[in-house]
């Protein structure tokens, strides 16, 4: 078993029991993570001789396939711009496991193009440096060409550097091919930055074709990454990339300090019609390859740079973050972490990118202005009716609410002669009462503001069951053991006894424990034992957060800029535990883009997609969620200089098919179709004077994303995503709130000075009503299952928490 020399045959070996590689090659460390694998520097046991060592998880099935595809490896790789295999194991695993596949490769030292022009100054590489390089990569395609052999995947990862600045190609097209083997079980979308326009129309039309050809595309984006630190479209969501590639005009180096030798190489490369791209030995007798001054000199400061990177990589390299995030539960994504590959075609996320494309078709029945117009016009007769009606509605509301308000409060002189009659009850009972106010205890003052209310039962609607969200394992700091109040049928509020002595402006529940964002920073509220408050982050506003559990993240607006950042809840958890030092040195946070101005943003899933869609000043962005390796959200739609000033955003997808932004303004709402970039109104209540207040926009359920309720001032709207009303009933509230939240129980809820009100979504109608004991300013935080977190705000800017419980068994009957 000694390390078999480039010159000899590939060795095949079904080790066994202690016939087993680690026997023959140990692994040493880590260098990189490969699409399907780990990658390690490894030692020949023996010899001592250095290999790097691709370790993957093989099934049976796929061995025999492996097979064939190694005897390509062996063939094609005795090059010297081309990284020589030496031999491939497979290491049994017990029954029920999968096998693992060892690769053992030439090992180059000095890593991969990508890493080394990260570590450069100016993320840039010097002109003759890049000649050379291009140069070395087309000789070994040019090999590789001759055999018939594509490599399907030229970037800077897959180009890497010996110690003495040999130039080698790794994964070349069967290691892809084998990649795509064992890559069928992942959902994985890989980096489509380099890949040629029409290998990406492949995929989307199996009628077309292409050939060898597409590695040039791929080096000329490569020799752009070498100039210029980064590909093309690298800030873009990939799906969007794969879209935009085959319909962009071809890319150029952004600078004008390249010489015109190298521009017109970048350009060759860059033909999007590979019929008239150049072929590999055309490239080599290019000016810009043939006319390079010095190899040897390059060689030597090429050699030296690797030399001072290494020195200085020595002594400390930039931690990224690790996520410890588990991929959304309910997607059944087996998302692996590791540099992507740049094929496209898995099966697996094959959907999510057919997803992805359906979004984006350019569809043809596009809404005409001349529609919209007519849509306007009927609008305006339908807001004269508006208006004459409107005072009899608010006359009306006032009147309802009126009643219901005396009931309640008989039924609350009932309870209390009920509660004297009964001073001396059994012990059971008491016991009973105990139980019932276990649940936040300590933490909540037990102040039941409320009048327990009556669902009003004119059109003896049925009570149907409350929707509940499946309970979901969440990555909870769990400072206290819970303990769980039994539940109760009429809804209560409870206060927490802390004092936030700054306005609470948004909150997020993460498992049990609600995060709070002030004025003036971060807070923990533990509400499973104590209601203690843990501070997080200091002197830093929070406007706006949501957890997003299964990603690991908090998505917040915060800071004086109000920029969109996302933090580790990894990050946030060791805050409080302390009990991990290696977290404790990383940064918490990244930031979305360079997002700053940010007025409100909306996540939105659909299907399998996660889409964030942010208001800016006088924009909308759209990003979308980028699973690993990105593991952020990347720019996927920009809509700059609106007319109207965007206050409230919303995100729906008509039928399946358009995806449509609703945003609220000073004066209505409107609408963006994201595909054709049209801007619409969609609903302007004109017979209201002055500026109105945008609340919720309600994309109904069961609507296939086309019906709306669009909440304002003191009314709600039921409208189509085209602006034609859907109904005749307006949404009117008895007084003007302050704020409005739409429940998961098809609910929305207004948050008066005076009452809380609970209206129906399907009809518009009261189904109840909290008065306050004093009139004050209420803002809805947040809410899941049957409970509903508001906050109060006080004068000198001191805020408290409320909690409601909604009741369990019937809806909200009180």
């Amino acid at each position: 078993h000694h390390l078999p020399m480039p010159c000899n045959k590939i060795i095949f070996l079904y080790l066994k029991g202690s016939n087993d590689p680690v026997g023959i090659f140990e692994l040493v460390q880590v260098v990189g993570n490969g699409t399907y694998g780990q990658v390690y520097k490894g030692r020949h046991v023996k010899t001592g001789q250095l290999a790097a060592i691709k370790v993957m998880n093989v099934t049976e099935n796929e061995e025999e396939e492996i097979k064939l595809e190694i005897n390509m490896l062996k063939k094609y790789s005795h090059h010297r711009n081309i990284a020589t295999y030496y031999g491939a194991f497979v290491k049994k695993s017990p029954a029920g496991q999968d096998d693992q596949l060892w690769l053992v490769m030439e090992y180059c030292g000095a890593g991969s193009v990508t890493d080394l022009v990260k570590k450069t100054k100016g993320n840039c590489f010097k002109e003759d440096w890049i000649a050379y390089i291009c140069r070395e990569v087309l000789r070994g395609l040019a090999h590789l060409h001759a055999h018939h052999v594509i490599h399907r995947d030229i970037k800077g990862q897959n180009v890497l550097l010996t110690e003495n600045a040999e130039v080698k190609l790794v994964d070349f097209g069967v290691s892809a091919q084998l990649d795509r083997t064992i890559g069928r079980r992942n959902t994985f979308i890989g980096t489509p930055y380099w890949m040629a326009p029409e290998v990406i129309a492949c995929e989307e039309n199996p009628d077309s074709t292409y050939d060898y050809r597409s590695d040039l595309w791929s080096l000329g984006i490569t020799a752009i990454e070498m100039a210029e630190g980064a590909p093309p479209l690298c800030d873009m969501h990939p799906m969007r990339a794969l879209f935009l590639i085959p319909r962009n005009p071809p890319p150029k180096l952004k600078s004008r300090k390249w010489s015109k030798k190298f521009l017109n190489f970048v350009e060759s490369c860059l033909v999007k019609n590979y019929l008239h791209r150049p072929s590999t030995e055309t490239l080599l007798k290019h000016s810009f390859i043939r006319d390079m001054q010095n190899e040897r000199q390059v060689r030597i400061m090429l050699k030296d740079h690797l030399d001072r990177t290494r020195k200085k990589k020595g002594e400390k390299e930039e931690t990224d973050y690790d996520y410890s995030g588990s991929e959304e539960e309910d997607d059944e994504l087996n998302e692996d972490e590791g540099e992507p590959s740049s094929i496209v075609n898995l099966p697996g996320e094959s959907t999510l990118r057919r997803e992805f494309l359906r979004l984006q078709q350019e569809n043809k029945n596009r809404s005409d202005p001349h529609r919209q117009q007519q849509q306007l016009k009927d609008q305006e007769k339908y807001k004269k009716q508006l208006l004459t009606e409107r005072q009899k509605r608010i006359e009306q509301q006032k009147e309802q609410r009126r009643r219901l308000e005396d009931h309640q409060r008989r039924e609350q002189e009932l309870r209390r002669q009920q509660e004297c009659e009964q001073r001396w009850p059994e012990g059971k009972a008491i016991q009973r009462k105990e139980e019932r106010c276990k649940e936040d205890k300590r933490a909540v003052e037990d102040e039941r503001f409320i009048v327990d209310g009556q669902r009003k039962s004119e059109k003896n609607a049925k009570p149907e069951p409350v929707r509940r969200e499946n309970a979901r394992k969440g990555s909870v700091v769990n400072v206290n053991p819970t303990n769980i109040r039994p539940q109760s049928d009429s809804p209560e509020i409870r206060k927490y006894k802390k004092k936030f002595n700054s306005e609470v402006l948004c909150a997020a529940l993460w498992g049990v424990n609600l995060l709070v964002g002030t004025e003036n920073g971060l807070w923990l509220l533990d509400r499973s034992g104590q209601g203690r408050v843990y501070s997080l982050i200091t002197r830093r506003r929070f406007q706006q957060m949501d957890v997003l559990e299964g990603l690991n993240v908090l998505i917040t607006i915060s800071g004086k800029k109000n920029k969109l950042r996302v933090y580790y809840l990894s990050w946030l958890r060791n805050k409080i535990l302390r009990n991990d030092p290696e977290v404790e040195k990383r940064q918490g946070w990244v930031s979305v883009g360079d997002l700053e101005g940010c007025v409100h943003y909306k996540v939105v899933k659909y299907e399998r997609i996660k889409f964030l869609v942010i208001a800016l000043k006088n924009s909308v962005e759209v990003y979308a969620w980028a699973p690993k390796p990105y593991h952020k959200f990347m720019a996927f739609k920009s809509f700059t200089s609106l007319h109207h000033k965007p206050l409230s955003v919303d995100l729906t997808v008509e039928n399946g098919q358009r995806l449509k932004v609703i945003y609220g303004s000073l004066v209505g709402f409107h609408a963006i179709d994201v595909d054709s970039g049209s801007v619409y109104d969609l609903y302007l209540p004109t017979h209201i004077q002055g500026t109105i207040r945008p609340h919720a926009i309600i994309i109904l359920p069961n609507t296939s994303g086309m019906e709306l309720l669009l909440t304002y001032e003191d009314e709600g709207i039921y409208i189509d995503i085209y602006g034609h009303f859907t109904k005749e009933t307006v949404l009117q509230w008895g007084e003007m709130p302050a704020s409005v939240a739409y429940l998961q129980s098809n609910q929305v809820m207004g948050w008066g000075e005076k009452a809380i009100e609970l209206r129906s979504v399907e009809t518009g109608n009261l189904e109840g009503v909290f008065m306050h004991k004093k009139a004050q300013k209420l803002k809805f935080l947040c809410e899941r299952n049957d409970k509903v977190f508001f906050a109060s705000v006080q004068s000198g800017g001191s805020s408290q928490i409320y909690f409601m419980t909604l009741g369990q068994n019937v809806l909200f009957n009180w």
